[in-house]
């Protein structure tokens, strides 16, 4: 589903539309294809093609974010929305790198539970019931910690901050409308 809610939201543009497409239907039809046919490289050059669209789904909704002034319900929802992808993305990631270098972390039994490690990793939870046993994991692990907090501390400040400042603006436009 998300390939195809990112291509519609996400087409204004029809550069961004061919480049989504591009990515988006290989995903797809790999993924749907190692449905029927079990093969352990299928599913991997899949999640490859997942994971590669949504970097440059996050990267247009980062760039969405950073451009609008006034913030509403949307935006906010984008940036929720847009931390979620974060996290799914990272999860990816590390089952292209757990399915290339099997052993890269301990204490998975199945791929999804790259997902819960990568959502413990990003909020900087870290239960530590699965952690990375390589130096390419343990450094993406670093770089995907270091990710959340920063898309924490720089994006989500910046739309509290211009939320705040459009309430101070309507103060003091309508201190100064009630002294007219």
């Amino acid at each position: 589903m998300i390939p195809l809610t990112s291509f519609y939201a996400l087409t204004a543009d029809k550069k961004r539309a061919i480049i989504i497409l591009f990515i988006a239907a290989p995903f797809v039809i790999l993924d749907a294809m190692s449905i029927f046919f079990s093969s352990r490289l299928l599913l991997l050059a899949a999640i490859s093609f997942g994971t590669i669209l949504y970097f440059y789904i996050i990267v247009l909704l980062v760039k969405n974010l950073l451009s609008h002034k006034v913030i509403t319900a949307d935006l906010i929802y984008c940036a929720i929305s847009t931390y979620f992808l974060i996290g799914i993305m990272w999860a990816t990631t590390y089952m292209v790198l757990e399915g290339i270098f099997p052993g890269s972390f301990s204490g998975v039994s199945e791929m999804p539970d790259l997902v819960y490690f990568s959502f413990v990793t990003l909020t900087t939870v870290g239960y530590g019931d699965i952690s990375p046993q390589t130096i390419l994991a343990k450094r993406l692990a670093i770089f995907e910690a270091a990710m959340g907090g920063i898309y924490l501390a720089v994006i989500v400040a910046m739309l509290v901050g211009r939320y705040m400042s459009m309430g101070e603006e309507k103060d003091i436009e309508e201190e100064l409308n009630s002294k007219k």
